[in-house]
């Protein structure tokens, strides 16, 4: 009986490199580790560094983005000499041995004239370049780390989920398979039923510009993680700069009994949906949108999440944005099935702002892994304690 095929251990490097990357947020587990094992056992890898790393890449990579830590973390370990050739060798590497090219001889020639050494001139000013070294540092790939990675905001979102049976019948239904044939006593055919998909719909609205220019990179890395997550029905996005619009109620304002307290509370019932607003459908806000239009085209299925500060970044409450905002708030929740909203700020900073005073209404959360995950909750439908809900 033949020996079974022996699998070359884990270079001792991979211990640092798995640091670098999960330090970075690419949890690489046994599985991965193992996965890596195998494929060097099939002969992947062998012939180089840059193929070991190739295979890291294809192997533990899920986006580009992905791709680049493991390449940056490569540059950043002491990775040594790697060349195992194959069993064998390479039969083409062996041809190529065997006759390799013949190389004149450089002989100097006795009749080659004398050169006059070449004239230079003194200049003035940086026109030269700088002295290259000739090596390229790799490990300065800039690769970036945000507070949540790819994976863990797909985890996430993934958990929104409303599945329904939709399509044709191309699953077997074997309750009721087995109830027809044992009450007709009859070989009768399987009873095939549509597949489960996902039929939730999401609506995002994203502040944009002022007070959220520095969170604007880290909002489109949520927003691109959320449409890669996928597995929406429907997946709308919008943007709008404080305001989606300005609410026709202002009047209430005057009948506050208290002008120095920033709550709405007595007023809040009398407070409109907002009508004509704008919304936009690029982060540029170059191309408006009627918000009227936007949710004409949702539904009673359809989540709605806000992404803004809400003031909190200035620190400052205003009652005017205040209506506003409760103003669309109202207009959501009328068109949609829920309503959530992501704070690029700690909870810290909300207090005597603005912020503090919409979280008093809509739930709010931190834009962070924990706080998307009881945004997602509150969109599952559990139940979530508000000071005066909407």
């Amino acid at each position: 009986m033949a020996d079974p095929p022996m699998t070359p251990p884990l270079p001792g490097f991979l211990h640092d490199l798995v640091g670098q990357l999960r330090r970075r947020g690419l949890q690489i587990g046994v599985d991965d580790l193992l996965d890596l094992r195998r494929a060097l056992g099939a002969g992947f890898g062998l012939g180089s560094d840059t193929a070991l790393r190739q295979v890291c890449v294809a192997l533990w990579a899920k986006s580009t983005a992905e791709a680049e830590i493991v390449n940056a973390a490569f540059a950043r370990v002491d990775v040594p000499e790697w060349s195992s050739p194959r069993p064998g060798g390479d039969p083409q590497d062996a041809g190529d041995r065997a006759s390799p090219d013949p190389v004149e001889a450089v002989t100097p020639s006795a009749a080659e004239p004398d050169l006059e050494a070449p004239a230079t001139r003194r200049m003035s000013g940086l026109v030269h370049p700088p002295p290259r070294t000739g090596r390229r540092d790799n490990s300065l790939i800039l690769a970036p780390q945000y507070p949540t990675s790819d994976r863990e905001i797909i985890q996430v979102w993934r958990a929104l989920r409303r599945p329904v049976r939709q399509g044709p019948p191309v699953e077997m239904d074997v309750d009721a398979t087995l109830a027809r044939r044992a009450g007709t006593g009859l070989r009768t055919p399987p009873v095939m039923v549509a597949a489960r998909r996902n039929s939730t719909r999401l609506l995002l609205l994203v502040d944009r510009q002022g007070s959220m220019t520095p969170f604007h990179d880290y909002v489109e890395h949520i927003r691109q993680a959320m449409e890669r997550a996928g597995r929406f029905d429907t997946f709308t996005v919008g943007y709008f700069h404080n305001t989606a619009g300005h609410s026709h109620s202002h009047s209430v304002l005057a009948d506050l009994p208290d002008p120095f307290s920033p709550a709405l509370d007595p007023v809040l019932g009398r407070i409109e949906p907002l009508v004509g607003g704008l919304v936009y459908s690029d982060p540029s806000l170059s191309s408006p949108l009627d918000l009227d239009d936007v949710l004409a085209s949702v539904t009673r299925t359809t989540s709605t999440v806000i992404v803004s500060d809400a003031g909190a970044a200035r620190g400052g409450l205003h009652t005017p944005r205040l209506v506003d905002t409760v103003a669309l708030a109202k207009a959501l929740l009328a068109a949609t099935g829920g309503l959530v909203w992501l704070n690029p700020l700690r909870r810290e900073r909300w207090r005597r702002t603005t912020a503090g005073q919409i979280a008093r209404h809509v739930p709010m959360f931190p834009l962070t892994r924990q706080g998307m995950y009881r945004a997602v909750n509150v969109l599952r439908g559990r139940p979530l304690l508000l000071d005066r809900p909407l």
